[in-house]
């Protein structure tokens, strides 16, 4: 049996929760995108973390649902 790590829309919202960024599980991609960008503008010493986060769910055997991958382009 083969087990995927898989990086959903839940997951990585946790992840930017976790890492102060203002967004909200009720939040769509598009504006958790919209928030995560505003927020790096307002406090750019945050950036090197959010690109840390998106540079580590991309390596490795994890799989990140292409909405979510589309996302985190944004912000590399």
């Amino acid at each position: 049996m083969m087990i995927v790590d898989l990086i959903d829309e839940v997951d990585f919202k946790d992840k930017l929760i976790a890492l102060g960024a203002p967004v909200t599980q009720a939040q769509s991609l598009s504006d958790v995108q919209l928030a995560v960008l505003a927020w790096l503008s307002t406090y750019p010493e945050q950036a090197p973390f959010v690109r840390a986060l998106c540079l580590e769910m991309e390596k490795d055997n994890t799989t990140v649902l292409p909405a979510v991958s589309d996302v985190m382009a944004a912000f590399l």
